[in-house]
């Protein structure tokens, strides 16, 4: 593995913290057991001034179905037809699909009903994990690390990074804002969404290999 893939591939300590949120999560969620933070954040973002709400509604959707199709599919052209990277295609598409099964199983399973509050967007699932959290995860950190591994320039690593993490902190905010999702929900979805990508990214690294 190169220098690059090593600077930019997840550390050990993301991936323990990664671990003990997914376990945390949901071992409570399965016991039924409260969570401190539910109260705490749900309570901070109940302040959110009513006229930002359109804002988090359409910001929503760029982790939903849609959104995740029409960006997933953007990303494939641009992978197939410029860059040539059919491993990072395959891999891609493959963790995407995946992911939203294993999420939908997750919440079949768990079966957490969904905050007693007015939901402001409309929902038809289970709580946990949190879909948006969960697949939104995969997607965007699936592409952007094959964005950063086609850049070159630090600053440009780095802008891409930021500008991933700040949307998919974005995403989960308005899932807790709009009513729908309980923040251990949208927690417990980003540490299995980023678990899941780990995988896949070796998995990509492996087969860039073989293929090599």
């Amino acid at each position: 593995m190169g220098k690059n893939q090593n600077r930019w591939n997840p550390s050990f300590i993301f991936m323990f913290i990664a671990v003990l949120i997914a376990l945390f999560t949901t071992i409570k969620v399965g016991i039924h057991s409260q969570f401190w933070i539910d109260e705490k954040i749900a309570g901070l973002f109940s302040h959110v001034p009513e006229t930002i709400i359109p804002f988090f509604i359409q910001l929503t959707e760029m982790g939903d179905k849609k959104g995740i199709g029409v960006v997933a599919l953007l990303a494939l052209a641009w992978l197939l037809l410029k860059k040539r990277n059919y491993v990072g295609a395959a891999v891609l598409a493959l963790s995407i699909a995946l992911g939203n099964e294993i999420s939908k199983l997750l919440k079949d399973l768990f079966e957490r009903p969904r905050p007693d509050l007015e939901y402001l967007v409309n929902v038809k699932s289970y709580s946990f994990p949190s879909g948006h959290a969960m697949v939104g995860m995969i997607v965007y950190f699936m592409i952007a690390y094959l964005l950063i591994e086609g850049t070159k320039s630090k600053a440009g690593k780095i802008t891409i990074a930021a500008i991933t993490t700040i949307l998919l902190l974005l995403i989960g905010a308005s899932r807790i804002i709009l009513h729908v999702h309980y923040p251990s929900d949208v927690l417990g979805g980003y540490a299995l969404g980023y678990l899941w990508v780990v995988i896949w990214i070796q998995i990509y690294t492996y087969l860039k290999k073989r293929i090599k």
